[in-house]
């Protein structure tokens, strides 16, 4: 049985004895933007929308390095048809901020895998789906208070599947409440 690594790790967060977590910093994260296609996939489908939702953990409230769990849903347009492709799926990062310990105003990177669950649908060929593994990796900076901060983030993914990978560009803007 294959349990995804991002579940054991939530787990663990979500468990973790209440002083373990009073000494770190937990932040939830809401953000959208566009999904630019690159590469090969750029010919199969048009720019599209993404949305996300984060849970970062820094063990310490002054530590730089973090992890993050995501979730993310992307929707794109099928260039030659009237169809779309919608990938669902989750990574595991780590993420490495820069700037004053405890400040929301940081500029940070990030990188990671998953897995991603791209469904294909058109007229003409009915729907496709698969579930592969992805990687993906960011830089993103923040600015606000401590209990709530707005970022922007861009990144890379590239979802590892047979044929023409689907890699692309997202751009996205967001807001996360700290102190958790």
């Amino acid at each position: 049985m294959r349990v995804p690594a991002m579940l054991i790790a939530a787990s663990f967060v979500l468990t973790a004895p209440a002083p373990l977590l009073a000494q770190g910093d937990i932040r939830l994260g809401l953000a959208a933007g566009i999904s630019i296609p690159i590469r090969s996939y750029s010919d199969l489908v048009d720019k599209g929308w993404l949305g996300t939702g984060s849970l970062t953990f820094f063990p310490a409230a002054s530590a730089s390095i973090g992890f993050r769990l995501e979730g993310m849903y992307a929707r794109n347009s099928i260039s030659f048809t009237d169809g779309h492709q919608t990938q669902v799926g989750g990574t595991a990062n780590l993420v490495f901020q820069f700037g004053a310990r405890r400040s929301p105003n940081r500029f940070y990177v990030f990188g990671g895998g998953g897995f991603v669950r791209s469904q294909t649908s058109g007229p003409g060929f009915g729907t496709v789906s698969t579930t592969d593994p992805a990687l993906n990796a960011g830089v993103g900076v923040s600015f606000g208070a401590r209990a709530i901060a707005f970022f922007g983030e861009a990144r890379y993914v590239s979802v590892y599947t047979d044929g023409t990978k689907p890699q692309y560009a997202p751009i996205l803007a967001g807001i996360s409440f700290g102190g958790l």
